[in-house]
């Protein structure tokens, strides 16, 4: 008697063990399609983010400079000269001077520098703030056209509404150019 309850014991031992392993094997199988699952979100929030930077950065900036005659569109050197660096002006007056600070896309980085208005530099005396691989601005009847190129390619397009009827900065920095706001 004492043999057959010695296997009815190994036989019930065994089974708690083949039990347990069936259940560690499927808390590491739920746990690696876990992970999976939360890399593979990781990487597309990551890929969303990356391709609307850009945009979201410049449509912030223009946001923050509607005024009247605050933000334009055209050349590096002022709005209005065409020397091929699609550039955004954003005008703003610290005590007495107009500043111009501008955002545009050089040797493979979007740029950004703050001068005063006028100012003769280079687009190379900037500060290269985000890589990418374009940025072209449009400006028509106070909307601003965003459209840039991140650096796999993937393009994202952006509209910004100039909508300020405040008295702000004077367009006379603006070199006969509209500067599309509204007013």
């Amino acid at each position: 008697m004492r043999k057959g309850r010695g296997s009815v014991h190994s036989i019930e031992g065994a089974f708690v063990l083949v039990l347990f392993a069936v259940f560690a094997i499927t808390v590491i199988a739920v746990l690696a399609l876990g992970a999976n699952s939360y890399k593979s979100l990781v990487a597309r929030d990551n890929e969303a983010y990356n391709k609307r930077i850009i945009t979201s950065y410049v449509a912030a900036k223009i946001r923050s400079a509607d005024t009247v005659g605050g933000v334009a569109v055209g050349g590096f050197s002022t709005p209005s000269s065409n020397d091929g660096v699609n550039t955004l002006h954003l005008y703003q007056e610290i005590d007495g001077d107009v500043y111009d600070q501008r955002i545009y896309y050089h040797d493979g980085h979007i740029y950004e520098i703050l001068t005063i208005a006028n100012n003769n530099i280079a687009p190379e005396d900037g500060n290269p703030i985000l890589e990418a691989h374009g940025l072209e601005f449009e400006m028509k009847d106070g909307v601003v056209s965003v459209k840039a190129k991140d650096t796999e390619d993937r393009e994202n397009h952006i509209t910004v509404s100039v909508r300020s009827k405040l008295d702000g900065v004077k367009g006379d920095h603006l070199d006969g150019k509209d500067s599309g706001g509204v007013g």
